[in-house]
């Protein structure tokens, strides 16, 4: 009589196995995978990497075996997923997988004191961009610059190339300057700030926060420090969970009806915090409460509607999809939803609107020449479109378009869906005073 084999057990990742295994090698993910297309090797699209991974799990083979290439390259941007029948999560699988990695290999130090010491803390921050404002008066930077010493500094150095000279003024020091709601107001909405977008694109976070205003909803804007999601994506799991718990504890005792964030990423890692700390005994009430009230902006105009006048826009956009958008929820067609009600405004689809542009957090960092090939193809795409302005939602996707406008398509302006809305809102202002109903 024949044996049955026993089911192979995996020696670690049990979360995720069965989700592994659920691949069906159909190929589909290979359309829509942003590395592959670009580098059209098996280990690159979805299915490869899922097997490899869950070949680790079952000891076949070990994830150091597979850390240069299958779990470094992938992007974790689940383009994959919305086309995956059995909807096989590929960005949590390969985040996971880099969690164990490092549990297994240790963290390298540079990203430990980035994520355990800089990235948590507020007061870093504030000293990083203190550092670097000083940098830019002194002139130190120009000299950096031209002794192309940033090459040398790694990723941090490549940061500071991405994002170039800090505003003077932070997204938390604009704050003070913003106008009053308007009334009758419709919530109180607690405004939670990205830190990378707080240091490298506070004007665009100004601009959702004046839109929100504008629209009825008053602000409480708690000073936090980084969520998390730099730390999943990285596979530091403690760091991650340690900077959810600091901001859980910063947001007790803040009295709102909901909160809101700009950043697409970010604002939906906030929303998943209910998952990752539901059950803890101190924070777990607080986090099911964020998560459960946790909105995109443009998700929470686009439900609620815009209350404010547009003014009309002779522009011709075409949208950028940050791939942080849920692949089936509303979000995705919100951005479009809220274009179309901005007079005069012409939106031309792009092709491929969906598929990363290679910038996702610090990615185009760590694989330069691979980030490059898919920022190049997204622009072929832009220029196909005739379109003068790129809009965007997610603070890693603006800075590297606005990068790779610099160098494919100079005549066109990246910004984020917010700052175009704020715009015609001026517009209509503007006209409501020298044209009086």
């Amino acid at each position: 009589m024949a044996t049955e084999l026993a089911a192979p057990q995996p020696r670690f990742l049990a979360d995720v196995y069965q989700a592994a295994s659920e691949c069906n090698k159909c190929s589909l993910c290979q359309a829509v995978c942003p590395t592959y297309v670009t580098n059209p090797v098996e280990w690159e699209t979805a299915r490869g990497r899922v097997g490899l991974i869950r070949d680790a799990m079952e000891g076949l083979l070990e994830l150091r075996d597979i850390a240069d290439g299958p779990l470094s390259t992938c992007l974790t941007c689940d383009n994959c997923v919305a086309a995956c029948a059995p909807r096989v999560p590929t960005g949590h699988i390969v985040s996971r997988a880099r969690q164990e990695l490092q549990a297994q290999e240790g963290h390298p130090w540079g990203q430990t004191l980035a994520l355990r010491s800089v990235l948590p803390s507020p007061g870093a921050l504030r000293s990083l961009h203190r550092l670097s404002r000083f940098a830019r008066v002194s002139g130190l930077d120009r000299v950096l610059r031209a002794a192309g010493l940033f090459r040398w500094m790694g990723t941090a150095g490549a940061l500071a190339t991405q994002t170039g000279p800090l505003p003077a003024r932070t997204a938390y020091r604009r704050v003070r300057d913003l106008p009053a709601v308007s009334e009758p107001v419709r919530a109180r909405i607690g405004f939670l700030v990205c830190c990378y977008a707080n240091l490298a694109s506070p004007e665009a976070t100004e601009a959702a926060m004046r839109v929100l205003l504008a629209n009825g909803y008053a602000l409480t804007v708690p000073v936090l420090g980084c969520g998390g999601l730099p730390a999943r994506t990285l596979g530091d799991r403690e760091a991650m969970l340690e900077m959810g718990v600091r901001n859980l504890n910063r947001l007790n005792g803040v009295e709102v009806d909901a909160y809101a964030g700009d950043v697409a990423s970010c604002t939906q890692h906030y929303r998943e915090y209910g998952a990752y700390f539901g059950d803890d005994r101190l924070v777990g009430s607080a986090a099911k409460t964020v998560g459960a009230t946790t909105s995109l902006v443009t998700d929470l105009l686009d439900r609620e509607g815009v209350r404010t006048p547009l003014g009309p826009l002779r522009w011709n956009v075409t949208v950028d999809e940050p791939c942080s958008l849920p692949i089936d929820g509303p979000e995705r067609g919100a951005l479009r939803r809220l274009l179309a009600q901005i007079p005069r405004l012409t939106i031309t689809e792009m092709s491929e609107a969906a598929m990363c542009c290679g910038g996702a957090g610090t990615y185009f960092a760590r694989q330069p020449e691979r980030s490059e090939a898919i920022l190049r193809r997204k622009f072929d795409n832009i220029r196909a479109t005739g379109a003068d302005v790129v809009v965007t939602q997610n603070i890693s996707c603006l800075l590297q378009l606005r990068e790779g406008a610099k160098r494919y398509a100079p005549q066109v302006r990246v910004l984020t869906l917010m700052q175009v809305l704020d715009e015609s809102i001026t517009v209509a202002a503007r006209r409501r005073a020298v044209l009086p109903e």
